[in-house]
């Protein structure tokens, strides 16, 4: 176990049942890798599904959280760990698990726990403080493939490519030789009865000079013998008459006068035909000529001959070629190696690449050697390594980067506040949605000091994590002016000092920043470049849009004072149940599935409709506004961050003056002042 592993393999999931597919085909290749059977991976996963289930169901009974799978293949064995976050299955704090005893016991997930055990080789349960790992090992069993390694050697491709070129091209010489041995012997044997047969029609028409001139039998012994003697295959030969009495015996002059008796199972009537059969184990041939005259037979020659001469020299010959086949097919198969090794061995170069590549092994390259038709398949190979090496690093350096976006997500959110100051007569509500992990709105709501509050909110060009620290740098640099008990104005102009010279070129940001004093019931503002305020004069019961003058923040100018110059900053009172929406244009710009926006009277309708109930609270008219966003783009992902501030002035008010007061309330006027800028404090 403590060797070198092969591949490690780590992955991490939601601890939900909906994920146990994903968690299935993890196992299930990395089983594949370490070359397990079938019935030992469907094992595998039966205990992984187990134990995977039994942390969702127990280890996380109270709460949502994540599970790690961690693979290690080693040569022999491979080691599954599922960790998890959660509620130890322990008992005690004593740092292992006694699996039997929790077995035996009965606990929740012991029927799982044995079901796993008796799959796996060896099952572990680990409990510290920080996590909980079930550490189970499986080896590889190999001794239903024993000797199967060698094996494998011996019938190599190679061999096989070797062994069946070799048993092809001795089927075509086998096949190539029997055919001409067959066509050249049937040849001489068809000649040599040719020959034979012109022989005995030559025997034969003297035979029948003889027989017109009524020749004595010693003419006629002298004829046959003369012609045995020349021809040594001859036998015998044998004259007989029309009646098939012997007028002429090669072998003895005793049976002249007696009837002929041809060789036992042979027909004497089939003339010109030769008939094979077999003397002392030798093979030889009777043939019946007929001696003729004119159209009549008055006699016959019947020949025994042998063939053993051509039987000889076709042995003799087949000998040769026997042995000649012999050397060349050593030869043969000798090329056929050699060639096979020109073939073949480019092919288990790649073999073993591919396995090294299901391995992890991406380093390494082929040679490019071989047939062009191998060079082209080796470079193309290699090609795609390469793809998939830098695939696999850009994958690692996307999730690498996906981790740490998601860590500046959480750590901007932990800037953006979360328990709003308690502020008197005001009731306030924020809300926040960023289009991906990490946005460029901000929103903030904060205490300058106990009469005095400060509401931002901010939208920065672009999106992403440039956007996300342009933000962040953004609140401090405010915070820290606002300390300063600076206006409005002044408090743009020195944030703009400051972000001009800090801020990423072609970056800007507009903002809309308010300062509430509870002293007078006063919101001081200024716009740099933002959308519009929206706010509710409960009089009148209209939306009106205030929106003072002002550049974003951060572009660049010619001059020097040209930005607190554009700058206008506006003051109100505030009445009963007036209420202003501070945003950003991720709200007005929100597109539904036709493509059409939500749109800046659709938001005024909505605050107005909304804002003139007396019982609404702010928390509500946030819910709402958000709803029916969603509902208009369809809860579609966002396309643009959503943030906003909501605010209603509520006096609390004694219950004997409620009447005086909200008449006196109705009589106030409304007044919009706007500040000098070299005020330095808003009055």
């Amino acid at each position: 176990m403590f060797r070198r592993p092969i591949k490690e393999i780590n992955a991490e999931f939601k601890a939900e049942e909906k994920y146990l597919d994903s968690i299935h085909r993890t196992v299930r290749e990395s089983c594949i890798a370490a070359s397990m059977n079938k019935k030992e991976i469907a094992a595998v996963l039966l205990a992984i599904e187990e134990g995977a289930t039994n942390i969702i169901r127990h280890a996380y009974l109270y709460e949502k959280g994540l599970m790690r799978v961690r693979i290690v293949i080693y040569k022999k064995l491979v080691v599954f760990s599922l960790i998890d976050y959660g509620r130890s299955f322990q008992p005690d704090n004593s740092g292992k698990v006694d699996l039997q005893k929790l077995v035996e016991s009965g606990r929740k997930g012991g029927l799982g726990f044995y079901m796993i055990q008796k799959i796996m080789d060896s099952v572990e349960y680990i409990s510290t403080a920080s996590f909980n790992e079930l550490r189970m090992i499986k080896r590889v069993h190999e001794d239903k493939q024993k000797g199967k390694p060698f094996l494998r050697r011996m019938f190599s491709l190679r061999f096989k490519f070797s062994f069946w070129t070799f048993i092809i091209v001795s089927m075509i010489i086998g096949g190539s030789i029997y055919y001409f041995d067959h066509e050249i012997s049937s040849g001489m044997y068809r000649h040599k009865h040719e020959t034979v047969q012109a022989l005995g029609k030559t025997i034969a028409a003297q035979a029948a000079g003889h027989i017109l001139n009524n020749r004595s039998d010693v003419e006629f012994d002298e004829l046959i013998i003369s012609y045995k003697l020349a021809n040594p295959e001859l036998k015998q030969i044998v004259l007989t008459d029309a009646s098939n009495m012997i007028r002429a015996h090669s072998d003895d002059i005793l049976f002249i006068r007696k009837r002929y008796l041809p060789p036992k199972g042979l027909n004497a009537d089939k003339l010109n035909t030769p008939q094979s059969f077999t003397i002392d184990n030798n093979e030889v041939v009777f043939l019946v000529v007929p001696i003729k005259l004119g159209e009549n037979i008055i006699g016959k020659v019947n020949i025994i001959y042998t063939t053993e001469g051509i039987y000889n020299r076709l042995s003799d010959t087949r000998k040769q070629i026997f042995l000649l086949t012999v050397i060349l097919l050593v030869f043969g198969i000798l090329g056929i190696y050699l060639l096979s090794d020109y073939f073949v061995s480019p092919i288990l170069k790649i073999t073993h690449r591919i396995r090294r590549f299901t391995s992890g092994d991406l380093e390494t390259e082929l040679p490019l050697e071989g047939a062009e038709e191998f060079f082209e398949i080796s470079k193309a190979f290699n090609q795609m390594i390469t793809r998939l090496s830098q695939d696999r690093k850009n994958i690692a350096a996307r999730e690498k980067m996906a981790k740490e976006i998601e860590v500046a997500s959480e750590i901007q959110k932990t800037l953006l506040p979360h328990n709003l100051p308690k502020i008197k007569n005001l009731d306030v509500e924020t809300f926040y949605r960023a289009a991906s992990l990490v946005g460029g709105d901000l929103y903030d709501v904060f205490e300058v000091t106990d009469k005095r509050y400060c509401m931002v909110v901010a939208d920065v060009s672009g999106k992403g994590v440039p956007a996300s620290l342009v933000m962040s740098m953004l609140r401090t640099v405010i915070q820290i002016h606002v300390k300063q008990m600076l206006s409005p104005k002044k408090i743009i102009v020195s944030v703009n000092d400051y972000m001009k010279r800090n801020i990423p070129p072609g970056m800007f940001v507009t903002v809309f920043l308010l300062m509430y004093d509870s002293n007078d019931n006063s919101i001081s503002y200024v716009s740099a470049g933002h959308n519009p305020m929206f706010y509710y004069n409960s009089v009148r019961g209209e939306i009106e849009e205030l929106n003072p003058k002002g550049m974003p923040v951060g572009l660049p100018t010619k001059e020097n004072d040209k930005f607190e110059t554009s700058i206008i900053e506006e003051k109100r009172i505030m009445q009963e149940k007036d209420c202003f929406l501070i945003f950003t244009d991720g709200i007005t710009e929100a597109p539904n599935r036709e493509g059409n926006l939500f749109g800046i009277e659709r938001l005024k309708e909505l605050i107005k409709s909304n804002a003139s109930n007396s019982s609404i609270s702010m928390t509500k008219l946030s819910d709402t506004l958000v709803d029916n966003i969603d509902d208009y783009t369809g809860f579609h992902k966002s396309v643009d961050d959503i943030s906003f501030i909501v605010a209603q002035y509520k006096k609390e008010k004694p219950k004997s003056d409620s009447k005086i007061n909200k008449k006196q309330n109705n009589n106030l006027p409304i007044k919009n002042i706007n500040v000098d800028s070299n005020d330095s404090e808003t009055p």
